[in-house]
């Protein structure tokens, strides 16, 4: 009896999510909301149609679809496309989640609902629908748009913040209250969980399929496939995380083997067919007398996601340094909720953890912004030119500087890839260095302090003090304000200016959170508020030479012991060699030449305006050349500068030169540093004009050990630039200025023939 209701109650879900989905194609609907329509006329709750006779049993199979779509989503991550939305998409999805999260807090706080009915529905609305933005899109032809594939691109962030988030609010409602430090403690677990078999997915999997590629048919294809989702779903909970992650690390892990394709293919009828009855048995949930009676928080929140997504996506869209027209489109089409507000408002009720109304509610507001979103798409642009009309001038004025129409394509280049990782990389290891501080301090070191000075408060305040003194330098790390990615990308275009304010704003806040952490164990004032006071400190960081020189020296010690044996074994190659290509083909030169008859400047003046980071190693007139000119020398019309910088440096300065009227770029081919040094004679320049770049070693009892480049004295007394520097083997090219010199330090200078005999004489060479 039991199979044949299960059976009759499958058959009566396809039977009505056909008819409706039919009905729902016919009226250009997406399917997803037909789904939830069949589900509610075949519940109990509308007496009119058959009912299922068993819902605990769709119940379940519902969670199956939840695990097929998980893994569907994860057969179409790769890092490969995430590095590809570039930073635009990036901004755009951690502004609108971390704005909605807290919208819908606020919205559930004002009406009186429980904390974590308030948390939830925050985490609900903060995620738009990639199904239903997908299908509209393909409809109306404009998946190709410049403002759709930024949409995407955000959908891609969002769908992988959903994931983290899920875990965020399984662990806040296992322990019935919001807990920080457990929090993080998850989320780092997670991280280490996600890196181990993304290990495993790119050196194990890959090789094995490629091996057996040959025996592999369709039918054993998606057995395999299938199989490995189910076992990564049954790890998954034995280690303490939902279904949804594992089944979603399966499918990225299969994503990255040559079989992707096909695989995709062949699971997305399974995962169709879960996923309707997951669909189908969410709008059994739906019940018409609580939506009677929730009416007016339905419409609230059904207003609260429209308007506020609306608003949070351009937003976030001018942020990322898109055109208003681009912001306008992407914003009207992201008004809608969808999947992931499902699965989380599932996993609330499965947990027990939120009120019986939640459900029903979202699934209202789903099914109504999703109804509108087609009539948002189709009005978007009749919005952007009412409001470009009445728009005042200098508001016009400031977007065209601040932003570009051509941002997706230039936030996919080479460059803004290196940023994004470098940024990841530095903040996920420092975020991870700060929790470990954190977690040290306050849970071992605070308790014997306490214990030893015998007093709660007094040992709470020195914990925090030195706490913080470690975290201090992290955050610096993490901050890498010096890079030359960001000059670069910086001085590229003015578009890019928002969006890399606001990612270095991000990981200010990151710095500002942990040490408000740290402060909350003194203090009882709200956490918000420790924020805003912990970020008065950050100012000085991003300030402070002495900290930047000491977190340099950490940075470099770090990767000196991290990569000794190669660090050793490319000098010894250089000694036998007796080459130094690390730095002669790291560094290049290139020169312009004044074209403008009036122009007369110092140095000092035409490079603060144009914001150089490289250094002006010489400069060629009719009367002869100057070398290593100071900053007070002047320049004039017809002279010719050379400068010297790495390549980021050089190509930034390159764009700075494009639109400059007074330059003209006079080189077709940057040269490296070492033909530049070997071209000298044969571009006839004379003995006493030439440059000369010579190695010196720091003995213990030099004046320049514990000093910094800009305080060292070098330039002033031998003329002489710092351009490199060798420590304990581990090579770094152009230096921070900040850079504390130590003992045994082998310096690379550049500079004029005067320069060798002062390091003679001065003892500091060998003749």
């Amino acid at each position: 009896m039991q199979l044949e209701s299960l059976v009759a109650d499958l058959a009566l879900i396809m039977a009505a999510s056909a008819v409706v989905t039919i009905i729902f194609r016919k009226l250009k609907q997406p399917a997803v909301l037909g789904y939830i329509v069949a589900g509610f006329l075949i519940s109990p709750n509308f007496e009119y149609l058959p009912t299922v006779v068993d819902q605990a049993d769709i119940s379940t199979w519902g969670d199956i679809g939840v695990i097929f779509l998980m893994f569907g989503l994860g057969l179409e991550f790769s890092f490969k496309k995430l590095g590809q939305v570039g930073g635009s998409a990036f901004t755009v999805a951690v502004t609108v989640m971390a704005l909605m999260i807290l919208v819908g807090a606020g919205v559930g706080a004002l009406m009186g609902w429980s904390k974590m009915d308030c948390i939830f529905l925050g985490g609900m609305i903060s995620m738009s629908s990639t199904m239903i933005i997908l299908k509209s899109f393909e409809e109306y032809d404009l998946i190709r748009e410049r403002f759709a594939q930024m949409v995407l691109g955000a959908l891609v962030i969002e769908d992988i913040g959903g994931i983290f988030m899920i875990v965020i609010l399984a662990t806040i409602s296992v322990g019935k209250n919001v807990s920080g430090v457990l929090m993080v403690q998850q989320i780092i677990i997670m991280l280490v969980y996600l890196v181990a078999w993304i290990l495993i997915g790119i050196y194990l999997i890959p090789t094995i399929i490629k091996k057996v590629t040959g025996l592999l048919n369709d039918e054993l294809i998606l057995i395999v496939a299938t199989a490995l989702c189910l076992v990564m779903v049954v790890i998954g909970n034995l280690i303490g995380f939902s279904s949804a992650l594992g089944a979603f690390l399966a499918g990225s892990i299969l994503a990255g083997t040559i079989q992707s394709d096909r695989i995709r293919y062949l699971v997305k009828p399974v995962k169709d067919l879960f996923g309707s009855i997951f669909f189908v048995s969410v709008g059994m949930l739906i019940v018409p007398h609580m939506l009677a009676e929730y009416i007016v928080p339905i419409i609230i929140i059904s207003v609260v996601v429209i308007l506020g997504q609306m608003t949070c996506s351009v937003l976030g869209i001018l942020l990322s340094g898109q055109s208003l027209h681009t912001a306008i489109r992407g914003g009207f089409s992201m008004v809608q909720i969808g999947e992931f507000s499902f699965i989380v408002a599932t996993m609330g009720m499965s947990l027990g953890v939120i009120s019986d109304h939640l459900y029903p509610i979202i699934v209202c507001v789903s099914v109504i912004t999703a109804f509108l979103t087609p009539l948002f798409i189709k009005n978007a642009e009749k919005a952007y030119k009412f409001i470009d009309k009445r728009l005042p001038d200098k508001a016009k004025k400031a977007l065209r500087r601040n932003t570009s129409e051509n941002q997706t394509r230039d936030s996919v280049d080479n460059d803004w890839n290196q940023y994004i990782k470098r940024v990841c990389v530095r903040t996920g290891a420092c975020s991870s260095i700060l929790f470990l501080f954190y977690w040290a301090g306050t849970r071992h070191m605070m308790p014997r302090l306490t214990e030893a000075v015998g007093s709660q408060m007094t040992g709470n305040i020195l914990s925090a003090a030195i706490i913080i003194l470690f975290m201090l330098p992290v955050i610096n790390v993490m901050f890498d304000s010096n890079t030359t990615l960001f000059y670069k990308l910086w001085v590229k275009h003015r578009s890019n200016h928002l969006p890399l304010i606001t990612m270095r704003a991000l990981r200010a806040l990151i710095g500002a959170c942990f040490l408000a952490l740290v402060l909350r164990k003194i203090f009882l004032i709200p956490y918000v508020i420790l924020v805003l006071i912990a970020a008065i400190p950050i100012i000085f960081i991003i300030r402070s030479a002495w900290l930047n020189g000491v977190t340099i020296a950490m940075e470099k010690r770090f990767v000196a012991n991290f990569s000794e044996r190669t660090l050793n074994e490319a000098k010894n190659d250089r000694i036998r060699d007796k080459t130094h290509r690390w730095l002669d083909e790291s560094l290049y030169v290139a020169e312009f030449e004044i074209t403008d008859p009036d122009f007369y400047k110092t140095i000092f003046d035409f490079t603060k305006r144009r914001d150089f980071v490289v250094t002006i190693i010489r400069i060629i007139r009719k009367e002869g050349y100057v070398n290593m000119p100071s900053a007070d020398e002047y320049i004039k019309y017809g002279d010719v500068l050379q400068m010297l910088g790495t390549k980021h440096e050089v190509d930034a300065c390159m764009f700075l030169l494009e639109n400059d009227e007074a330059i003209r770029y006079t080189e077709t081919e940057d040269k490296t540093l070492k033909d530049f040094m070997y071209g000298q004679r044969f571009e006839g320049v004379p003995e006493e004009g030439e440059l000369v770049c010579v190695p010196i070693i720091l003995k213990a009892d030099s004046k320049f050990i514990r000093k910094s480049i800009r305080n060292c004295g070098l330039r002033q007394a031998f003329g002489a630039t710092i351009i490199g520097i060798e420590r304990e083997a581990l090579p770094m090219v152009s230096p921070d200025i900040d850079t504390v010199l130590a003992k045994d330090d082998i310096l690379w200078l550049i500079g004029g023939s005067l320069m060798v005999n002062k390091l003679i004489r001065s003892g500091l060479m060998d003749k």
